[in-house]
């Protein structure tokens, strides 16, 4: 028996920071405890949440698209914000 099926492996989680700007991402998990994740649900981000990286300077903050708001997030809790790209056909 030969499975047509094609398997495709989950896409790499990667911190917030490491995205590039213009890059779409979906927020997979959230490296921090209650207040950080109540604070980021507050926000609008909760998993699953499509997000698009606005601006990503090295030195400053992250500034991230959510739905039709622009948010600012620090480096430190950007860096407990794990993603994963969002693929073409996933959109």
């Amino acid at each position: 028996m030969v499975a047509d099926e094609t398997r495709h492996a989950p896409a790499p989680l990667l911190p917030l920071v490491m995205a590039g700007p213009g890059e779409d991402v979906r927020l997979v998990e959230i490296r921090g405890g209650y207040g950080m994740r109540k604070r980021l649900a507050d926000l609008g981000l909760n998993l699953g949440t499509p997000l698009r990286v606005v601006n990503a300077n090295s030195g400053g903050p992250i500034i991230v698209a959510v739905r039709d708001c622009r948010l600012c997030l620090g480096r430190g809790m950007a860096h407990r914000i794990m993603v994963a790209p969002i693929l073409a056909g996933e959109k």
